[in-house]
């Protein structure tokens, strides 16, 4: 990853005039389901900030890497705002090269899941999608970095990671959630805890788990709140530890984290930390922000006010530490401080 430095100042961070001064980059893949299926409402989008007068291109990639270097571009170009119009994984690759810009994440979720637009309360469908890029609010939040590669979500280490390295493997990305449920059904008899070594800021824990999740965010998967006290603004990312157990432990674990119990768990951990490092005695499976990533050791690290995004001005509370004030609600403008933050 390229040396850069995040600097933000706040004498910038003004409400703009007009949204006719927007110019955006929308970035898709037309050869992925979701694309196929939603090239209608792709379109219809682009057409609605143009009427709006938008300056808007659609930009579909055509190799692997391409939705980063056309995000690389629109930051060269010093365009406003880019739109991934797909899921997670789209907007993994895109904020690669947002992180640290002033160019804004805008999102058209057509993915399988869209975790990222289920947090932020972005409307599914493609008409109150579009309405949020319009009228929406735009905010600085923190970015994680595992091994030099952002994350806006999650990073799992453990099970998860060995289930969607095996839904890549197997091509079942094809089935949606359906081939997630599938392979975490099937490979549930046989995954094993595995030890590990955390070194959180100057803590050391030493285990056996069979899962542990560092979240930016609070929902995992679209509908668990596993790293349920997350706020995406305070610096610090939330590590959630499911520790050795039987197998009707972890069945009861999951059934409260459906029901967004928050009551202490059994054989759960929870700490926060700036930093981390994951050290296995085996190379244990990763997955950042749903996608297969890799194995273990990994350094991570939360890297405050990296990225500028667009979401509702109406949501609930509770994923932001600091609320916006009542004169910050006036569209597509920032309502962050200046800080300077490091990326290495």
């Amino acid at each position: 990853m390229r040396e850069q430095e995040i600097t933000h100042q706040a004498s910038s961070e003004t409400p703009r005039a007009s949204v006719s001064q927007h110019r955006a980059v929308m970035i898709a893949n037309p050869t992925s389901g979701s694309y196929v299926r939603h090239a209608h409402d792709v379109e219809e989008t682009v057409a609605f900030l143009q009427q709006a007068d938008w300056q808007v291109d659609l930009r579909l990639t055509e190799a692997a890497g391409d939705g980063r270097r056309l995000a690389r571009e629109a930051v060269a170009q010093e365009v406003e705002v880019v739109i991934a119009a797909g899921g997670d994984g789209t907007i993994n690759e895109v904020i690669q090269e947002l992180a640290g810009s002033e160019t804004a994440l805008g999102v058209l979720p057509i993915g399988t899941i869209n975790v990222w637009a289920r947090e932020m309360e972005i409307p599914l469908e493609s008409t109150g999608a579009r309405e949020v890029l319009l009228h929406g609010e735009t905010r600085r939040i923190d970015l994680g970095c595992v091994n030099d590669r952002y994350f806006l979500l999650m990073v799992g280490i453990g099970f998860d990671g060995e289930v969607a390295q095996s839904v890549e493997k197997k091509h079942f990305k094809r089935f949606g959630v359906l081939g997630y449920l599938l392979t975490s059904l099937r490979m549930s008899v046989r995954f094993d805890s595995f030890r590990v070594s955390l070194k959180m800021d100057r803590r050391d824990v030493r285990t056996r788990a069979v899962q542990i999740v560092i979240g930016n965010t609070q929902l995992y998967g679209g509908a668990i709140k596993v790293t349920s006290h997350a706020k995406c603004d305070d610096g610090l990312l939330d590590v959630c530890i499911v520790h050795r157990g039987s197998p009707l432990r972890h069945l009861l674990l999951l059934m409260d984290f459906l029901l967004h119990r928050q009551q202490g768990h059994q054989g759960v951990s929870y700490e926060t930390c700036e930093s981390l490092e994951v050290r296995t005695r085996r190379p244990i499976a990763m997955q950042i922000d749903g996608d297969s990533a890799g194995q273990t050791p990994a350094v991570l690290r939360a890297v405050p006010n990296a990225l500028k995004v667009i979401i509702p001005q109406k949501r609930s509370e509770g994923i932001f530490k600091q609320e916006r004030e009542p004169n910050e609600a006036d569209p597509i403008m920032s309502v962050s401080k200046g800080f300077g933050y490091p990326i290495s």
